[in-house]
């Protein structure tokens, strides 16, 4: 057998983890190993570290169906209303509230005068801190059959033509 390291020819060899790399080496490279590799039945090498980088990696960059009924919820149209609302209902102050989102006082109040749309991170925050929804389920509008021309203005009925 050929150690797959220092390519010597020996009679035995070992398989083992090098830095992430399952190779078969001889008993001087073996000292390199960073752990023991093994193989599964089905004669897959089998890593734990490896592996658990590749299954998180997997995780991170696997598509989301952001359209998984046809409805989705929304930031609702009111939510600068909801959120004072909710606020004076569990008698808390802007600052009082802003420190319990770990915000601060001025996200607050541009949230609820309506200034600020607040980012997805900040609404689950206000959500559960108010205990209350700020999302509203947006049903597809029903779309009529479509023309090839628009119903609304369009710039030819502000031009004007000379002839």
């Amino acid at each position: 057998m050929i150690c797959e390291m220092c390519g010597t020819e020996v009679p035995k060899t070992k398989f083992v983890n090098v830095e992430g790399a399952a190779l078969h080496v001889c008993a001087r490279c073996e000292k390199y190993a960073t752990s023991e590799a093994a193989k599964t039945e089905s004669g897959h090498i089998v890593m734990p570290s490896v592996a658990q980088r590749l299954e998180t990696r997997q995780k991170r960059y696997r598509e989301k169906d952001v359209f998984v009924s046809g409805e989705e919820k929304e930031l609702a149209l009111d939510y600068s209303e909801r959120v004072r609302l909710g606020r004076n209902r569990k008698g808390l102050s802007q600052d009082e509230l802003a420190k319990r989102i770990n915000e601060k006082k001025s996200v607050i109040v541009k949230v609820e005068s309506g200034d600020m749309r607040p980012s997805d991170k900040l609404v689950k925050k206000l959500e559960k801190e108010l205990e209350m929804s700020l999302r509203e389920t947006m049903q597809a509008e029903a779309a009529g059959p479509k023309t090839a021309y628009s119903q609304g203005m369009t710039l030819g009925d502000f031009v004007k033509y000379e002839d």
